[in-house]
Formats: C-alpha cells, sequence, structure tokens
C-alpha cells in the first residue's frame, strides 16, 4: 500500500516537473525566434553609439511576446513549485 502512495506521488510530481520543462523549452523557442534578435539588434546599436531606425518596430515586436514570456515563466514556477510541494 506504501508503495503505491509513492508511486502515484512521484508521479504527480514528476508531471508537475514536466510541465514546469515543457514551459521553459517554448519560452525558449519564443526567445530565440524573437527576443534574440531584436537583443542583437539592440545591443550593435549601442556598441555603435546609434539608435536603430527601426527601433519602434523593434520594440512592438519585443512587446508581441512580453506578455507570453511572463506566462510562460509563471507557468514553469507554478509546475516547479508544485513538484516540491508535491514532495
Amino acid at each position: 500500500m506504501v508503495t503505491v502512495v509513492v508511486v502515484v506521488v512521484a508521479g504527480q510530481a514528476a508531471v508537475a516537473a514536466g510541465v514546469a520543462v515543457g514551459a521553459l523549452v517554448i519560452w525558449l523557442a519564443v526567445y530565440v525566434r524573437v527576443a534574440k534578435p531584436v537583443n542583437a539588434v539592440q545591443t550593435a546599436a549601442t556598441h555603435a553609439g546609434t539608435t536603430p531606425p527601426n527601433a519602434r518596430a523593434l520594440q512592438e515586436k519585443w512587446d508581441s511576446v512580453v506578455n507570453a514570456r511572463v506566462a510562460l515563466q509563471a507557468v514553469a514556477l507554478l509546475g516547479l513549485c508544485a513538484a516540491i510541494a508535491i514532495v
């Protein structure tokens, strides 16, 4: 009986941790496809001491994914907290 309970609890913790990992993988994909290129252009312009001519478009592109990135981070955090709480 105790073994069954341990297996069920471990399984629930694994599911919660899996959700967290999934959210972080999606977050990373969004970062690589949208945020990283924007960061690269902004960083290059800063090092050159200029402002990119398309700065407003870059900001809009960044803003278009910021809510999704925050939500994915929150899901990952909650998933990891749930995994800790379950164990």
